[in-house]
């Protein structure tokens, strides 16, 4: 009995002592440094402190972490969220940290053995230090853009829209997104592939309206490819008034269906190319005189307006199609109106141009959007019809106010120059100009001395021209030959110009018989020195009177000239 107390004392002492020794062992191997045989991240920091092994894993942190991600999926496509500025990279508490790992006082012996005879390998990571920045990773990745985009959760077949009720638009759950990316750096799973969080609404109608919807498109020209015919468009729709009622009984996840709704174009490319210039709405023809390059002016302007087409709603305007009047661009110096006379000037006479296509737009029944007319009636069409134009200054313009296009055609032949508007008539109409003398405006004479006419002559230096006012009216009537509208069209006021009279203001020439007689006696009486200076003088006084005769004749061309400021233009 007493030798098994023995014995159980002795063993107790035993283990106590080991005890003892094991603690004494912990506490003399301490925990500065790491056990021999010791790696962190495949790095060897056998009998290291913290701060040297701490040394040798900080190029390994920069390079592993920097610009670390963790990938996120979306409709196949996968975007990189960026973590490394949500990572704690303090180098010295991940060591640490894999250093407490094997430093707990009580295991701290077994641990060093074990070491002695195997290898310890430990793994430091990168804490998260803050979980704001993945918010800032998220939306940089280009994730947030997709943010209530409609899915391709409907579809079409047989002329039915196909949705399915509560699987609309979606938005990128970004909270839940920035939480799973801190559990995979908690976890040290960087390399973990996640699908990105969606929180899903109903289903947008107006969003699947827009998309599914083409509006009905009737054949027109085409002006970028040389005005061809182009295809007409099939309208689709739905009702969307109905659908919203069907979806909204649906339960989540029903698939709900609507019709589609086909609207037909008003006209068709065969109708459009049937319809196509078709007929005349309108013509004039005016007669050209003047000279050959007031001719050849009518002509290259007639030239330049020929084939212009206008689409619905275009704008036609005189100066921009005929372009600036120069001889760069074929045009030569004729008559023309500046400032109320008539004076040569390069591409005179196109006025009679856009005059006589200004009454063509007149019996097409188009809008006019700008005319002018000018300081006097012209010859070539009645008052009140003309109109006059200018590069810089006064324009021609009008209007395509009907539905279909329109083709100008102008031409110049044997001294006549001819305007037409081709387009397409839905219904027969016919148009009536007419024109009202609504004032006139008297002119005054005026005198002027003139010294190479005799006193009590008399010589009109410039014509009067009265001034005029006209109203203009269009009257339309329809195929029947009832009227449709009578209403004024415009008002062109016409400049007056002044008389101008020539008085004499010479002395008459004394021709009687007596005086003729003494005159030629002192002739007689003269030497021959004052003969020859008398012939001098006499000559002389004959250049005198040529030039008052060539004042006298150029007073008449001016006269002449201005005489033809009425019809030069």
């Amino acid at each position: 009995m007493k030798k098994a107390k023995r014995s159980v004392t002795t063993t107790v002492c035993v283990i106590v002592a080991l005890c003892v020794c094991y603690l004494i062992f912990c506490g003399i191997i301490g925990k500065k440094k790491f056990f021999p045989n010791t790696s962190i991240n495949g790095i060897d920091v056998s009998n290291m402190t913290v701060k040297e092994a701490a040394a040798a894993v900080e190029d390994q942190f920069a390079t592993e972490y920097n610009n670390a991600g963790i990938d996120v999926t979306l409709e196949g496509k996968t975007y990189c969220i960026a973590i490394e500025e949500a990572l704690d990279l303090d180098v010295i508490d991940a060591v640490q940290q894999a250093n407490d790992e094997s430093h707990g006082f009580l295991t701290r012996g077994f641990n060093f053995i074990k070491a002695l005879f195997g290898e310890a390998e430990y793994t430091a990571r990168p804490s998260l230090k803050d979980k704001k920045p993945l918010y800032t990773a998220i939306e940089q990745s280009g994730l947030t853009k997709l943010e209530g985009v409609e899915d391709s959760s409907y579809t079409v077949k047989d002329d039915k829209v196909i949705v399915t009720k509560g699987r609309g638009g979606y938005t990128v759950d970004s909270d839940k997104l920035a939480d799973e990316i801190a559990s995979c750096i908690s976890k040290g799973e960087y390399d973990a592939q996640l699908e990105c969080p969606l929180t899903y609404s109903d289903v947008d109608l107006d969003l699947v309206y827009d998309q599914i919807y083409v509006a009905p498109a009737d054949a027109t020209l085409d002006p970028e490819n040389d005005y061809s015919v182009t295809d007409s468009v099939v309208g689709i729709s739905f009702d969307k008034d109905a659908a919203r009622k069907k979806l909204d009984a649906a339960a989540d996840g029903e698939e709900v269906s609507f019709d589609l709704v086909y609207t037909e174009p008003e006209l068709s490319k065969e109708t459009l190319q049937a319809y196509l210039f078709r007929d005349t709405l309108g013509s004039f023809s005016t007669n050209v005189g003047g000279t050959d390059a007031r001719k050849g002016n009518v002509a290259k302007a007639a030239e330049n307006c020929n084939g212009t087409i206008l689409m619905p709603g275009e704008e036609f305007s005189f100066n921009n199609v005929v372009g600036q009047r120069t001889i760069e661009n074929g045009f030569q110096a004729a008559p023309s109106y500046v400032n109320g006379e008539s004076v040569d000037e390069v591409g005179g006479g196109i006025c009679q141009v856009s005059s006589t296509l200004y009454d063509a737009c007149l019996y097409a029944n188009l809008e006019i959007a700008e005319r002018h007319c000018h300081p006097h009636p012209s010859t070539y069409v009645d008052a009140g019809f003309d109109a006059t134009v200018s590069w810089g200054g006064p324009d021609y313009r009008f209007i395509n106010n009907t539905d279909y296009p329109l083709k100008v055609t102008a031409s110049y032949s044997g001294g006549v120059v001819s305007c037409a508007i081709y387009g397409t008539k839905l219904k027969d109409f016919r148009v009536s100009l007419s024109s009202e003398l609504v004032a006139t405006y008297d002119y005054d004479t005026e005198y002027e001395d003139d010294d190479t006419l005799e006193k009590g002559e008399e010589e009109v230096s410039v014509t009067g021209i009265t001034g005029t006012k006209y109203q203009t009216y269009r009257t339309v009537y329809d195929g029947n030959g009832e009227v449709i509208s009578s209403e004024p069209e415009s008002v062109s006021v016409y400049d007056k110009r002044d008389k101008v009279v020539l008085r004499g203001t010479k002395e008459k020439e004394d021709t009687s018989e007596e005086n003729s007689t003494e005159e030629k006696k002192t002739e007689e009486k003269t030497t021959e020195e004052k003969t020859t200076e008398d012939t001098t003088e006499k000559k002389d006084d004959k250049k005198d009177d040529s030039k008052k005769d060539d004042k006298k004749s150029d007073k008449k061309s001016d006269n002449k000239k201005k005489n033809d400021t009425k019809t030069d233009d």
